[in-house]
């Protein structure tokens, strides 16, 4: 049997050769993404043991860390040990973060305090003195660096600071937790302290008790704290900043799961068409073998015996690829995800991609053999099987067209099972290539699709008024030359169910350009709420529910359900006379103004603000910046994407098509010499061969186009269900799946055209004299 394993490795060495380069692609995919999915939360879990992070934070101002407040939380059911410390909670801005202003919660603490929890480590120093230490998150994503200048607007007043260092920290890690944390030295501090009083808090670091929920002790400590009338500015837990900083490692393993089972789809079929084909091909050989006294089990284990060794092979050779490819991937989630994070190889993930990808090239193989079992040795050295006596050609008269057309036809219905691979190949590559057209479309084309799907309402310019101007400010702004709206819309924080959230507070909703609403209504009324995705299956439409803020407990009515991927789905909304029944200060409040305008005239606008209403806005910042240079990132992130999977598919078709059409060529190769010597030339037969596959390839390619153009939207929508987003903003354009499918089809027909050039060295006289 290994003198038969060896005729078929070198007979068809070519055709194994492009199965083990499907498998390679298969294996790499598969590899990174289980390298990624056994190393990502080890490293994060690791991490965060390593600096001791806490797995809840309380924070309550000064004033109100009382003994009392300190006896609520250790009488918590789950709590294990509470370490207080100073810090200071404050809205802030970064300017020029990546060439922008951006707008967040800022926590800076002690840099010199000791502490037992939420440690820190030194990742870069400047060399010398510095008064604040930057969090990974900031450095690398804001682009700052050690011993730069970086300008932060606290609570409305510019401060200049010089980076001391960057530091490790897993507490809050990204801006997907709305804090951003910064250290500072002690005298720095000092400083600070003296001059935001009104920012100072303490924070409550919480170890719960082995198997505790911390999103169940957190939620306990605020309604703890709830009623014991103590305000919480601010509490996150670590189960909940997990899930935030991991959003993008889980949506990249998912898409390299997909695409590796799909390419692994192709192989399998290709593997199971090219057994079946040389079973029948070689038939007279197998029953010489057969009346030989070799049985249907030992032929079948020899014939699988190739597939399995080039299985391996391939799939260690794309492992050893992955190595390569898992780092630049480790990198973008380290990035997102704000910690340190280098993708190693791993022997669980090798392991599970060897045995997965030789396990079912196994099974496939077995399929492709099994009618060998049923051979029967005189039938097939007579040239008698089965399959001929149920599948017979139809005659040259009886097709349509002439005789070109009906020997094209003809040659198309002559293989069931080679239409079946090429009709399904075609099938599944305009899946990808249509997925590939959609997000290069919404990324690129018409970028703010995605960016309105991973974000909440951004407006081109933000304007924040001065004490009791709101009114006048937002009607002078209205009046500026090329501002299309303006809209009261502020960002408060309310509790709910006993966790603290943000509240997005306008009566305006209805006026938004990114509608994030998606089901129900917007709130209408004062006593109306619409709910968060996180919070929608506690709340169904139409139930009460309790919302504090301060002291203050009211009920509203639940009218709808908003999305908020930043916000893990914690989030609400309420109208202005809404938030007024909770904070009665509010109604004579300075309310954020949001102004719409083209992005191209931002600039100007903003400058037509400071100049005819510096007296009515304290501040305003560039919204449009901050969402062009993000729309770069994720533009030019999804084209990568998109243009490999565009790269894959074409890989792909042309691996199949070289196979099929090269064991075509074997089979046909006397009919084919035949028919040049009745006078057809090599192009006419390589037309013909090319030919008689697109019947196949068309038939796949409009399926997967209708498929494609049903699926589409409830594809895309649940691979972003998956980092929180309920409502997607994305186009889904008809023609996108209908150019895919002619030029796949195009290609296909070029590259079978290619493919065939072997004909050339059939001869008449050559196969006469054999």
């Amino acid at each position: 049997m290994r003198t038969l394993a060896l005729h078929q490795w070198r007979r068809n060495r070519g055709t194994f050769l492009g199965f083990g380069a499907i498998i390679l692609i298969a294996a790499c995919m598969l590899g990174s993404a289980l390298t990624l999915l056994c190393t990502v939360g080890p490293r994060y879990t690791a991490l965060a043991d390593e600096l001791h992070t806490a797995d809840v934070d309380i924070v309550v101002p000064r004033t109100a860390a009382t003994a009392d407040v300190r006896d609520v939380i250790d009488r918590t059911t789950g709590v294990a040990a509470v370490e207080p410390r100073d810090v200071l909670l404050m809205d802030a801005q970064i300017h020029d973060f990546r060439g922008t202003d951006f707008a967040i919660r800022t926590m800076i603490t002690d840099a010199d305090a000791p502490r037992t929890l939420n440690q820190t480590r030194v990742l870069a120093t400047s060399g010398d003195s510095g008064d604040l230490y930057i969090a990974q998150y900031t450095a690398r994503f804001g682009q700052f660096a050690p011993g730069d200048r970086i300008e932060l607007q606290l609570d409305g007043h510019d401060e200049s600071f010089r980076i001391a260092g960057v530091i490790e920290e897993m507490e809050f890690g990204n801006a997907g937790s709305q804090i951003l944390a910064f250290s500072a030295p002690a005298a720095r501090f000092a400083r600070l302290e003296r001059d935001h009083p009104e920012s100072r808090m303490t924070e409550y670091a919480v170890r719960v008790d082995a198997g505790a929920d911390p999103r169940a002790v957190r939620s306990r400590l605020e309604r703890a704290l709830a009623q014991a009338g103590t305000p919480v500015a601010a509490a996150i837990d670590a189960s909940s900043v997990c899930a935030t900083r991991m959003m993008v490692s889980q949506l990249i393993i998912l898409i390299l799961v997909v695409f590796a089972a799909l390419v692994t789809i192709v192989s399998l079929a290709l593997c199971t068409f090219h057994i079946r084909n040389i079973v029948e091909t070689d038939r007279t050989d197998m029953g010489v073998l057969k009346a030989l006294g070799y049985t249907g089990a030992m032929i079948s284990r020899a014939m699988m015996a190739p597939y399995l060794l080039v299985c391996v092979g391939a799939t260690l050779a794309g492992l050893a690829l992955s190595t390569l490819a898992t780092p630049a991937i480790g990198s973008l989630i380290a990035l997102q995800a704000g910690f340190t994070f280098h993708a190693q190889a791993d022997a669980c993930a090798w392991l599970i991609t060897i045995a997965a990808l030789a396990g079912v090239t196994l099974l496939f193989a077995w399929i492709g053999v099994r009618s060998l079992r049923a051979l029967q040795p005189i039938e097939a050295i007579r040239g008698i099987s089965a399959r001929s006596q149920r599948h017979t050609v139809r005659p040259l008269n009886r097709m349509p067209g002439n005789v070109r057309t009906a020997i094209s036809l003809q040659q198309a219905a002559a293989s069931p099972s080679r239409n079946l691979l090429v009709g399904c190949m075609a099938f599944l590559m305009i899946l990808i290539v249509s997925f590939a057209a959609v997000l290069t479309y919404n990324a690129t084309v018409t970028p703010d699709n995605l960016y309105n799907t991973l974000s909440t309402e951004t407006p081109q310019v933000v304007a924040t008024p001065a004490q009791g101007e709101t009114t006048e400010a937002m009607q002078r702004i209205r009046a500026i030359p090329g501002v299309q709206n303006v809209i009261a819309y502020t960002t408060a924080r309310v509790g709910i169910d006993g966790t603290q959230m943000p509240a997005f507070v306008s009566d305006d909703f209805d006026a938004t350009r990114n509608d994030i609403r998606y089901e129900g209504n917007h709130p209408a009324t004062a006593h109306e709420i619409a709910m968060g995705s996180a919070l929608a299956d506690a709340h169904p439409i139409g139930s009460k529910v309790t919302v504090s803020h301060g002291g203050t407990a009211l009920s509203y009515t639940v009218v709808g359900y908003i999305q908020s991927v930043n916000d893990g789905g914690t989030v609400c909304e309420l109208t202005n006379a809404g938030y007024t029944r909770l904070d009665p200060d509010f109604a004579h409040s300075p309310h954020t103004l949001y102004v719409y305008c083209d992005g191209a005239d931002t600039a100007r606008v903003i400058r037509a603000i400071e100049s005819t209403c510096g007296d009515l806005v304290a501040h305003t910042t560039d919204m449009e910046r901050m969402r062009k240079t993000s729309q770069q990132m994720y533009g030019s992130i999804m084209s990568a994407v998109s243009l490999a999977m565009l790269i894959l598919a074409i890989g792909l078709t042309g691996l199949v098509l070289m196979m099929v059409v090269r064991s075509t060529i074997v089979r046909e190769r006397r009919r084919f010499g035949i028919l040049k010597a009745l006078g057809y030339t090599s192009g006419q037969l390589m037309r013909q061969i090319a030919a008689a596959l697109m019947p196949a390839t068309a038939a796949g390619a409009v399926l997967g186009a209708l498929v494609a153009g049903m699926a589409a939207w409830p594809v895309t929508d649940a691979l972003f269900a998956t980092v929180g987003v309920m409502r997607s903003q994305f186009d889904h354009p008809a023609l996108l799946p209908i150019a895919a499918a002619l030029a796949l089809t195009a290609v296909q027909g070029a590259l079978a055209l290619g493919f065939a050039t072997p004909i050339r060295t059939i001869s008449p006289y050559q196969l006469i004299t054999e």
